[in-house]
């Protein structure tokens, strides 16, 4: 199907036409729930689907976002949808803590190696000053020329 010659109400109505055919799809084969996000259906995922841009869905068409806003209102009466998470109730799954929390464990300790070396590495220039300020003592009040 091209868009070519085709006015942008057109367009519009197409994409409505097309997300409400792909949720009755979804409905009835019942993968629905795998398209669900944070208790919103993801929109990026659709879009990919309907091979239309995440804008339509979100910004630039206005008639398949009030669809789109819609049809969650309608799964969220019948319980299909949970509704919007609020960033203070959202929790992680517990999987997903635990290989979050590992991550982090595996960060903490790249970063104490990382400094017990810098650590190491700052005691030997430490040494390696004080000798040459100690040489440096020793020949400067002599007088003798020092070529370092």
């Amino acid at each position: 199907m091209s868009n070519k010659g085709k006015s942008t109400a057109r367009k519009k109505l197409e994409a409505v036409e097309k997300l409400r055919a792909w949720v009755r799809e979804k409905v009835e084969t019942g993968t629905l729930d795998q398209y669900i996000r944070y208790g919103r259906l993801n929109r990026s995922e659709i879009a990919a689907e309907l091979g239309i841009a995440r804008s339509t869905l979100s910004s630039t068409n206005n008639l398949a976002r009030a669809e789109l806003e819609k049809i969650e209102a309608e799964f969220i009466q019948t319980g299909i949808l949970k509704g919007r998470i609020s960033d203070g109730e959202r929790k992680l799954e517990p999987g997903a803590f635990e290989a979050l929390l590992a991550s982090k464990e595996r960060e903490l300790k790249a970063l104490r190696e990382r400094l017990a070396m810098k650590t190491a590495e700052n005691e030997q220039l430490k040494k390696k000053l004080s000798s040459s300020e100690s040489f440096l003592d020793d020949i400067i009040p002599s007088g003798r020329r020092v070529c370092l």
